[in-house]
């Protein structure tokens, strides 16, 4: 089933931000979020999701030479510092 629901900015940048972290799309965050506020945490659904995928660890490939900061407060800022450079380029 399809639904349209309002969610604000700043919040929606968070689940944004969240889900990339985790390596899911937004679908599959919001249904986490939905099955675990039902009670229903470990359940499959009718819905198509990545079974028998391996959640990849990062970084895949260790670097003495190179570090990012990717907590979700600086994903966070990243895609305000975007939204921004769409605002000004408008």
């Amino acid at each position: 089933m399809r639904t349209t629901i309002d969610i604000p900015d700043p919040l929606f940048r968070q689940l944004k931000a969240k889900s990339a972290l985790r390596g899911e799309t937004l679908k599959e965050c919001l249904l986490r979020a939905v099955r675990a506020e039902l009670g229903r945490d470990g359940e499959s659904d009718d819905v198509s999701s990545r079974d028998g995928a391996r959640r990849i660890q990062l970084p895949i490939v260790e670097s003495k030479e190179a570090s990012y900061d990717l907590s979700p407060k600086r994903v966070i800022e990243i895609l305000e510092e975007e939204d921004l450079e769409l605002l000004a380029g408008h």
